[in-house]
């Protein structure tokens, strides 16, 4: 692995063990575990639930080592910023590559985000937000992971949803036939 680093390899520790180390600690400083609530049309419940993974950094070089340590997301430039940043928003790859990784690699500063992160992107692939009751408990765990304000508050979000399974378009609740 550390040959696919290029000649940035150098400059990081030799065995790989280390090398996770110093990613959880760099993500510890300056990562970040979130979930977007995001007003939809369309869904069942007006609302989606959006996971991501990202850390943000000047230089690219530490993202483009954990692209290749996750083997998972992507580097890009931040919009309309002088920064980098490496994020991880594919559902499949977060199930597979970032929670085990972070499971295995206990955080210390972010611990509780990654815990809060872990249970919703596992209730979402348990498609426990298929039924209203699901959702609400994993749109709530949304709001307590937040440390910051949101555009919509929880009581404002809770009290527009609609009717019905979210997070799959133009979906219509089963009849029973009698």
């Amino acid at each position: 692995m550390i040959h696919e680093l290029g000649e940035n390899a150098t400059k990081y520790p030799r065995r790989r063990k280390y090398l996770h180390w110093y990613i959880v600690g760099f993500v510890d400083a300056e990562g970040c575990f979130s979930v977007s609530v995001k007003k939809q049309e369309g869904m069942r419940f007006g609302y989606v639930l959006d996971p991501v993974f990202h850390v943000v950094q000047k230089d690219r070089i530490v993202l483009d080592t954990m692209k290749v340590v996750f083997n998972a997301g992507r580097v890009e430039k931040k919009h309309g910023q002088d920064e980098w940043q490496y994020v991880v928003d594919n559902r499949r790859q977060l199930i597979e590559k970032i929670l085990p990784f972070f499971k295995k690699h206990k955080l210390v500063v972010k611990a509780r985000d990654f815990q809060l992160f872990a249970e919703i992107v596992e209730g979402l692939e348990h498609k426990e937000h298929w039924t209203r009751e699901g959702f609400i408990r994993l749109l709530k765990l949304a709001y307590k992971a937040t440390k910051q304000p949101r555009k919509r508050s929880l009581e404002e979000v809770l009290s527009s949803l609609k009717g019905g399974s979210p997070q799959r378009p133009y979906a219509r609740a089963s009849s029973k036939k009698s």
